[in-house]
């Protein structure tokens, strides 16, 4: 019997990331088989999109596993401190964290005077400068009305106001507390976004060089400020406050400081509902570390001893784990004590937003039909404006994933597919190039997808991938920002 268990196990080691793909994709196939089957009114644009969506998906993942299977074995990778000692102040006096500090928020002061330039273009002078800006980036069709009506106001019960228990109050708490000293909640979520996002860009670039070069992880911080729908960036809503948090939340995990990585995940969770989402990364980088340093232990001093070490750190990260889901804790508290029911905000938003939990690929469906229908309509606004950066975002972050899923980091690969599937998996889903865009990894990808080597060998073929895709990233969004200001369909 011990030797058929040790063929076995072996069997099972030997073939690891064959058998977890066959699982992976009998799991996919009973989840799209019942969709499709039960799908009455489904055109073929849709079939094709759905198809198409979540066959990159599952494939991206695919070429991910034999990389996670060592992940999860505990195979040792660059540590922390070798990884994060790459760094380029010496170049200047200026710290280059302060350098990409004022950077960012350069070019945040860029979009706003273009987006200025664009209203006295599209509308001619309509007020002052002030009243202007509030009615370009303060618009009542966004999110950001609910923001600043939390801030001011707080939940209530009382309609129409009680729609915004969907929204998470630590960024109108921000914008509260920042009203002590600019008494006008508007230039208070104005100049926090502005701070949030070029802390943001200051925390991505450190991130970034975790594994990237320095030309490389100052192109992240370039590429996530360069999305088209980073113009949301200014405007106030939650999305900058979530993405500094999210990248401090993964910098601390590769730092292996779980607390602190708990920390700012549980503000995470408690800005955005897609900041639980963290805990998967969390999870895959505590269980990583734990079977590294005890495969360690028990070599140096032997298994007992190693078992009990191992116990005591599975018990602390058990409770950081606690610790990072606190801030979505609170927020389902808020409901409960509102209205007496936990999940309140899922019924609201099904009934005023349409939306509950859905698969991403009915999503890639949805949205095509929508795009033909309009364009057979005529109504070309709607089709250009809406559904197809939608469908431009899903395809284009599918792309960015199925192109670099086997080099990023496991943790990274898990939090990408995660966050995509729950994000774009809403029904009468209207803001997947603003969800996107707040998701850390994927400026991380596009980095990754166009690095070159610093030693100059391929150093030209990057530099053209970055020239070319610098130039889609910044025509796409000078239109998106067009279309913003024109009040198009943009959420």
């Amino acid at each position: 019997m011990e030797v058929k268990s040790s063929k076995f196990k072996s069997f099972l080691s030997a073939h690891a990331s064959e058998l977890i793909s066959v699982v992976l994709l009998t799991a996919t196939l009973a989840a799209f088989c019942p969709w499709l089957f039960s799908k009455d009114d489904v055109t073929v644009y849709g079939i094709a999109a759905a198809t198409l969506s979540l066959a990159v998906f599952e494939l991206a993942l695919m070429l991910a596993i034999p990389r996670a299977v060592r992940f999860f074995r505990g195979e040792a990778e660059s540590s922390p401190a070798e990884l994060l000692g790459e760094r380029s102040s010496v170049r200047s006096r200026l710290h280059p964290l302060l350098r990409v500090f004022a950077n960012v928020l350069v070019s945040r002061i860029i979009v706003i005077l273009l987006a200025y330039a664009m209203s006295m273009l599209f509308f001619g002078y309509h007020g002052s400068l002030f009243a202007t800006l509030k009615s370009i980036w303060y618009k009542l069709d966004t999110d950001a009305v609910h923001y600043v009506n939390i801030a001011e106001n707080w939940y209530t019960t009382e309609f129409p106001d009680a729609w915004a228990l969907v929204f998470l109050p630590l960024y109108p708490l921000c914008i509260r507390a920042a009203n002590f000293i600019f008494h006008d909640s508007f230039v208070s979520g104005f100049v926090l976004n502005l701070i949030f996002s070029s802390a943001a860009g200051a925390v991505l670039y450190e991130l970034a060089l975790c594994d990237l070069g320095r030309r490389a992880s100052r192109f992240a911080v370039f590429c996530a400020f360069a999305l088209p729908a980073a113009i949301f960036y200014v405007a106030p809503m939650s999305e900058p406050l979530f993405l500094l948090l999210s990248a401090a939340t993964l910098l601390a995990l590769r730092k292996e400081r779980f607390l602190a990585a708990a920390i700012t995940g549980a503000l995470a969770s408690f800005t955005r509902s897609l900041g639980i989402v963290m805990i998967v990364p969390f999870a895959a980088e505590a269980v990583h570390c734990l079977i590294r340093r005890y495969k360690n232990d028990k070599a140096e001093q032997g298994k007992e001893k190693a078992g009990k070490k191992l116990l005591g750190s599975a018990i602390k990260l058990c409770l950081c784990a606690v610790l990072m889901c606190s801030g979505t804790a609170a927020y389902l508290l808020i409901n409960k004590l509102l209205w007496g029911d936990w999940f309140k905000f899922m019924q609201l938003q099904k009934e005023n937003w349409y939306q509950s939990m859905g698969w991403f690929f009915n999503t890639a469906s949805y949205q095509t039909e929508n795009l033909v229908k309009r364009f057979s309509e005529g109504d070309v606004n709607t089709a250009i404006s809406l559904w197809l950066p939608n469908l431009a975002y899903i395809f284009g972050a599918l792309a960015v994933f199925i192109s670099t899923a086997r080099y990023l980091r496991t943790s990274y690969v898990l939090y990408f597919a995660a966050y995509f599937a729950v994000a774009i998996g809403a029904t009468w889903l209207l803001s997947a190039p603003r969800y996107l865009t707040a998701l850390v990894i994927l400026p991380l990808a596009i980095a990754k997808l166009c690095e070159g080597r610093d030693d100059g060998k391929g150093l030209a073929r990057a530099r053209g991938k970055a020239v070319t895709v610098s130039a889609l990233l910044l025509t796409g969004q000078v239109f998106y920002l067009a279309f913003y200001v024109m009040r198009y369909k943009l959420y």
